[in-house]
């Protein structure tokens, strides 16, 4: 596997910005009558942003598990959070809303920007009322669960194609949180679970520390990468015909050497050359069915890169990488590797 491609499915699997998806109170159990997609989204995402807590989270994938410990304040307008690797490499997490601080303390080495539309704890949930979630239906369990010491209802969002995964979720019973995720295969086969081995929910957690360790920046090499807004078409390039379900989230030409990642050691650290005019750049468009990503990455082909043509997976999330001309098309996702052939086969460069 290439290093920058394992870079990009570490940044996808793993998450730039945290390992818990902005969550609302769903009352003291929800109703499995008349619930919808879109309503049990809602209450998911309200949950963290209303209530803080802290605990230790572990995602298991293609037999690996790494663990994380997490501290998040939530008010209902603003949202700080800090997550700490306990595996490997000590790696630090700090998020202000949408400003994430990536830190490696034994490397010196910090990268500062935006919060992008990649994966979260399950995944980075964006649905709107224009987005109905109508290729998934919606199953719930009459029995509750517990996880992490609480009772959690469990839901199943069943896809009605081939082109997503199913998911199941476990929600706390009091507060809408969610516990625990399970990407599921075509044969009900769990691909990757995610889930809080201990939790604390409801705890007072003072955001002033916090902010205070995230702008800590004395000591840092720091990278602050230059995402610049853009379209696909402003590009040169379409999807030539659109993948069921899935819409346009964002597109942004960005630095290709600059992925969430471990330096190898503090004498070999990352390229932090996100705004020197020599960095390479890619462009990145995100594509959303309202519960998962995709993500299709597009630079020049480099002959000198041994760029060769493959499927990957790791856990749910696969990635498909073609050369087309001149053109390097990198799609990861967790998604079934059929849906990102077809983002691939469908994406065309537009002649001048």
């Amino acid at each position: 596997m290439s290093p920058l491609l394992w870079q990009r499915l570490a940044a996808l699997s793993l998450g730039l910005c945290g390992l818990i998806i902005d969550a609302q109170a769903a009352g003291p159990m929800l109703a499995a009558a008349g619930l919808d997609a879109p309503g049990l989204i809602k209450r998911v995402q309200d949950a963290s942003q209303r209530r803080s807590f802290n605990g230790t989270f572990v995602i298991s994938a293609a037999g690996q598990m790494s663990s994380s410990h997490i501290i998040h304040f939530g008010d209902g307008q603003n949202q700080v959070e800090r997550i700490d690797s306990l595996d490997g490499q000590m790696r630090q997490v700090f998020r202000h809303n949408d400003e994430v601080h990536v830190l490696w303390p034994r490397a010196h080495l910090m990268s500062i920007e935006q919060r992008e539309a990649v994966r979260d704890f399950p995944a980075t949930i964006s649905t709107e009322a224009s987005h109905p979630l109508d290729l998934y239906e919606i199953q719930t369990s009459s029995h509750s669960e517990r996880i992490a010491g609480y009772e959690a209802q469990v839901v199943l969002l069943k896809p009605r194609d081939a082109l997503r995964f199913a998911q199941r979720w476990w929600l706390e019973r009091d507060s809408g949180l969610l516990l625990r995720t399970d990407m599921l295969g075509e044969h009900g086969e769990v691909l990757e679970s995610a889930a809080f081995s201990s939790l604390q929910i409801g705890v007072r957690v003072s955001p002033q520390p916090l902010l205070q360790e995230m702008n800590r920046l004395d000591g840092y090499k720091v990278s602050r990468p230059v995402l610049l807004p853009t379209h696909l078409d402003r590009e040169g390039w379409s999807l030539r015909v659109p993948v069921t379900g899935f819409r346009p989230i964002s597109c942004v030409r960005r630095p290709g050497s600059q992925f969430a990642r471990e330096p190898a050691s503090a004498s070999a650290p990352l390229n932090l050359a996100g705004n020197s005019a020599e960095a390479d750049t890619m462009l990145q468009a995100i594509y959303s069915d309202g519960l998962t990503h995709v993500s299709i990455f597009i630079e020049p082909y480099r002959a000198d890169a041994s760029q060769t043509e493959t499927q990957l997976v790791m856990g749910a999330t696969h990635a498909v990488t073609r050369r087309q001309g001149d053109w390097w098309i990198t799609a990861v996702g967790d998604v079934p590797p059929l849906t990102l052939r077809q983002f691939v086969q469908a994406l065309e460069r537009r002649k001048p």
